[in-house]
């Protein structure tokens, strides 16, 4: 099989690209080992970020790439790569504005600051009403335009490998049909837009410094595309900058996947005060919970031991406090803490740090000094909402992770997305998306709108190039 593009993975990066690429007129084959297109679009919120916007001006917002770009940076504490952010942030205003020329159902609210992640210094993030699903419904319609004219879409297909041509081209790649054959695809340009590995649990350590796996992410996530760029030549990078989302929980019955973002507890303090305390497995507050820094506080997590902790409050915080699950009924709450293993509930704070795996010692010592603090007013990790003891059984503790639903680490590009190998760089095998490693454009930290709009950002930029089209960021 023959055909100029190949695009692998349909998702955030992969299917803009095959959209811009089919608008120059190229035959544009795309692939993806999943039964349909969205990759992780399916799962995120779809969190948008861009400076300079239509939107923002009508608001009165002054911002520009320049300021996106420090705010990135300053946030990341420089970790991130400061080339390719610069080349994000200068098209993310034109994809913004993409998006929303096709009818994307923007939420009025935006752009806003959230504080999910460590906020911007003014209101850049943007997302759809319906999370990720909003971009996908974009996207969806323009690849079936795409799809009746010069691309076709080849689901359930496997990338096996991407067959070098020389030092610095690839010939195309090999695949696994639904039938389990193989096929040779000829082309002119392969895109790697893969994903990352955040749904594999035995390489997420490998890449990741050992680090365990925990999070929403799609069992097809699974790294085979960097691995297939490694075996290609090509290199990998930040497997030293991961940082876990603070808390989340496991579905029953699994050892990593947990519950859909939606239904995380809320532990943001901007969005609900803390009545509850976290403890680690000896039972030992960690950080301030109300800390407004989230990258504080996951930087504490980082610190933790398998990077768990619980969540722990009494009867009358229970009666009282803002719902820590929003998203639960009273009902799927009860069954969760009869039956779900990271939901526990006793008579008794020793008898519930043996059942839920705490040091009992511990706990029942913390309990104490916090209580003392929410008497004094005075609390020893600097926390200032202390707003009840823990005093009052039945006693609760719900089993919380570092989660992560982007991977850190990714295969090396340079500022034009050509995959970098040790002797230079591929001319026709680029990559974009969080194939590339999240930490590229995120560094070391969570960064607002640093994942879903430069893939778009990227995936488009690559269509274009791919056909010889002008892609500077005014002609997108």
């Amino acid at each position: 099989m023959t055909t100029d593009v190949v695009v692998v993975g349909a998702g955030t990066a992969g299917l803009p690209a095959a959209i811009e690429a089919a608008a120059q007129g190229l035959r544009v084959t795309v692939i993806d080992k999943a039964d349909r297109i969205g990759g992780t679009l399916w799962r995120s919120w779809g969190q948008l970020s861009a400076g300079g916007t239509s939107l923002q001006r009508r608001k009165g917002i002054l911002d520009s790439p320049d300021l996106h770009f420090e705010d990135v940076m300053r946030i990341s504490k420089n970790t991130a790569d400061p080339g390719l952010v610069r080349l994000a942030v200068d098209h993310a205003p034109r994809t913004v504005e993409w998006l929303m020329a096709h009818d994307f159902d923007m939420d009025p609210d935006c752009p806003t600051v959230l504080h999910f992640h460590e906020a911007y210094l003014l209101p850049r993030t943007y997302w759809g009403r319906n999370a990720g699903r909003s971009i996908l419904d974009v996207l969806a319609r323009e690849f079936e335009k795409a799809c009746a004219g010069s691309a076709t879409l080849e689901l359930n297909t496997e990338l096996v490998a991407i067959r070098v041509d020389g030092p610095d081209r690839v010939a195309g790649v090999t695949v696994r049909k639904p039938d389990g054959t193989l096929q040779d695809i000829d082309a002119q340009v392969v895109i790697v837009t893969t994903g990352g590995y955040a749904g594999n649990p035995e390489l997420f350590p490998k890449l990741t410094e050992g680090a365990p796996l925990a999070g929403p992410a799609d069992p097809n996530c699974d790294g085979s595309g960097i691995l297939a760029v490694v075996e290609a030549g090509g290199r990998v990078r930040g497997q030293d900058r991961f940082l876990p989302t603070y808390g989340g929980v496991l579905k029953p019955g699994s050892t990593w996947e947990t519950v859909h973002l939606d239904d995380f507890p809320v532990l943001t303090p901007q969005s609900r005060q803390p009545w509850e305390i976290h403890v680690n497995v000896h039972g030992e507050r960690f950080v301030a919970e109300d800390a407004p820094s989230v990258d504080l506080r996951e930087r504490h997590l980082v610190e933790q031991p398998e990077l768990k902790f619980w969540v722990v409050y009494d009867e009358a915080i229970r009666e009282t406090a803002p719902a820590l699950f929003p998203t639960w009924s009273a009902e799927e709450l009860e069954r969760a803490f009869a039956s779900h293993p990271s939901f526990t509930k006793a008579d008794d704070l020793r008898e519930l740090a043996k059942a839920a795996g705490i040091d009992p010692e511990g706990l029942a010592r913390t309990v104490a000094e916090y209580n003392a603090a929410v008497a004094t007013g005075q609390d020893p990790l600097g926390r200032t909402h202390l707003p009840a003891p823990i005093a009052k059984p039945p006693f609760y503790a719900v089993l919380n992770h570092g989660t992560v639903l982007k991977s850190p680490a990714g295969v090396v590009v340079d500022n034009e997305l050509r995959v970098v190998t040790s002797g230079g760089a591929f001319q026709n095998l680029w990559a974009a998306g969080e194939v590339i490693g999240g930490s590229t454009l995120s560094g070391k930290a969570f960064v607002s709108g640093m994942s879903v709009t430069p893939a778009l950002s990227f995936g488009r930029l690559l269509g274009r190039r791919a056909a010889g089209a002008p892609h500077d960021p005014g002609s997108m």
